[in-house]
């Protein structure tokens, strides 16, 4: 049994629907960072991180998203991540995009909104993540759809769509037509349309 501590719509959302399309059994608790609930010392004592999510396993505290994938596929067998050879490697490239490159331009979108920074500084981080977007559109025309490599559904996927329903930044990107198609398409998995009703999240990206 495994339990997750997740926010509502944040990039613990692509562990949560990770779970319910693997089929397994865990607890799902909320911590809402909007009331600032991850810093209170009940949550510290589960990861000292202060990070939302988390994974409690039979072995221990896991508490980065990507790795809490990783891990659900391959201990369960799981088919969203091959399990060698360049599929594999593909799989786990656009996990890593969407963890390392895409999440982390929106946060410095979200950062240059504070106050006395200057226009031109928020639109050049905002035209930083219109540019991923970009690239994700060029993936789906090179892997023709409807997911980013190709008829594979993966955890890129699942962690891309999330953080497109992200909608804090000054400047909101503008999806392409297959970005869109591709975004109906996972959302509309039932793992996925799940999560959304268990967290109160409404999808609006599109």
């Amino acid at each position: 049994m495994y339990t997750l501590y997740y926010s509502p719509g944040v990039c613990s959302m692509s562990v949560h629907v990770t779970l319910e399309e693997l089929g397994l059994e865990f607890d799902a608790k909320k911590v809402d960072i909007t009331k600032g609930e991850h810093k209170e010392p009940e949550y510290l004592k589960i990861n000292p991180r202060g990070q939302v999510g988390a994974l409690q396993t039979p072995g221990g505290l896991i508490s980065e998203n990507a790795a809490m994938i990783v891990y659900l596929n391959d201990e369960h067998d799981g088919d969203l991540i091959p399990h060698a050879g360049y599929a594999r490697a593909q799989a786990l490239q656009w996990l890593m995009y969407a963890n390392a490159t895409l999440h982390p331009s929106y946060a410095k979108a979200k950062v240059a909104m504070s106050d006395g920074v200057p226009d031109a500084v928020v639109t050049s981080a905002c035209d930083g993540v219109q540019k991923q977007w970009d690239l994700v559109e060029k993936q789906l025309e090179e892997s023709g759809g409807p997911f980013l490599m190709g008829e594979h559904f993966g955890p890129g996927d699942i962690y891309c769509a999330v953080i497109a329903n992200w909608q804090f930044i000054a400047h909101l990107p503008k999806f392409g037509e297959k970005t869109k198609a591709f975004l109906k398409a996972v959302t509309a998995r039932p793992s996925f349309q799940t999560v959304l009703e268990r967290e109160g999240v409404e999808y609006k990206a599109v």
